[in-house]
């Protein structure tokens, strides 16, 4: 069942402000949030692969569950205030993929406007006026900030609603300049954001997020289970002008690090590019469904660049290709499985 989307109506400052409120959201049993840092930065030694860092801050409503190999059993009820979750990263610093550079069980506590945990290398992310700082220890931080005034890098708040009490929603900030340091090194690139609450079953997904050199942005995402897609659709800021495909198509190909050839078209537009992946991650949940079914979910991660791009105005002829957007940096998921 395709789910109904609701946008919201909020303004910026409004939406930003649901990023740390949990308070009106329901949490029944297997209700689930996450907030989702990616990191894409310069990389001196090598160009062609930029450095990437991914931070997860994230709780579940069950008693018990796996990520990689970490046995994670959380407090009954959930405190809002003070959440039993976990915090999870992985570092590509150019040559090497580090990976499960965090994975540790914690205490996540929400204020107003920060989340810190009480984990044995401290984490922590808080919103000032016009910027927001991510710390990992004493050796890394980052500092974001929303330049691009376009709505599409404006941040942005849905909702689905699938069946019954099941639902979704994100808020998402699709484009912010970065600044910062790892260690005493001066770092600059750009970054993604994202808050994530899913109260239904977890199936595979297709996704990317895409920068580029003039400012510009791509997205796509596609659901699928038993063979068959949904929710999928692809979103490109060129830099001046959004161009939306509500269905795509997919397909991978390699192995460890795989290339994904993506397309979509309306009856004004057509666009195809390639995705190809120069580094992976991933992380392997386990859960028991009713307590005694093993369910298992491979959320695969990719460190990636567009190779070719190219979308055509069928009326006028008009064409965009990779040349006019410059470089490229970004991240592509593919996730197997089914988490119940």
């Amino acid at each position: 069942m395709r789910a109904v989307k609701t946008s919201s109506n909020l303004n910026a400052r409004e939406i930003v402000r649901k990023i740390f409120d949990i308070n009106h959201e329901p949490m029944p049993r297997g209700a689930w949030w996450w907030w989702f840092w990616l990191f894409f930065f310069n990389n001196p030694n090598n160009q062609a692969k930029p450095r990437q860092l991914m931070i997860l801050w994230s709780t579940k409503n069950v008693r018990e569950m796996d990520c990689n190999g970490l046995k994670i059993e959380l407090k009954q009820p959930l405190d809002r205030r003070n959440l039993d979750g976990a915090v999870a990263a992985w570092y590509f610093d150019g040559e090497t993929m580090h990976h499960n550079f965090l994975l540790e069980q914690c205490a996540l506590n929400i204020a107003d406007n920060t989340l810190y945990t009480d984990s044995s290398v401290p984490t922590s992310y808080s919103i000032g006026d016009k910027e927001s700082t991510i710390n990992i220890g004493s050796e890394i931080e980052f500092i974001t900030e929303s330049v691009n005034k376009h709505k599409f890098a404006a941040p942005t708040y849905y909702s689905n609603t699938y069946i019954r009490d099941m639902s979704f929603s994100m808020l998402r900030l699709n484009h912010q300049n970065l600044r910062g340091r790892i260690k005493t090194e001066p770092i600059r690139g750009s970054a993604y954001f994202q808050r994530v609450f899913v109260n239904a079953p977890v199936v595979p997904w297709y996704w990317g997020i895409f920068h580029f050199e003039n400012g510009g942005v791509l997205s796509y995402f596609n659901q699928y289970l038993l063979g068959k897609a949904f929710n999928t659709g692809i979103s490109f800021f060129d830099g001046d002008n959004v161009h939306e495909f509500a269905d795509m198509n997919i397909t991978r190909s390699g192995a460890d690090i795989p290339t994904f050839s993506v397309s979509g078209e309306t009856e004004h537009e057509k666009m195809s590019f390639t995705v190809k992946s120069y580094a992976q991650s991933s992380w392997t949940f386990r859960k028991k469904a009713l307590g005694v079914i093993p369910t298992k979910l491979v959320y695969n991660e990719y460190p990636a660049i567009i190779s070719d791009l190219e979308l055509t105005d069928k009326k006028t002829g008009a064409k965009i290709f990779l040349g006019d957007l410059g470089k490229s940096v970004g991240n592509a998921e593919h996730t197997t499985g089914l988490l119940l």
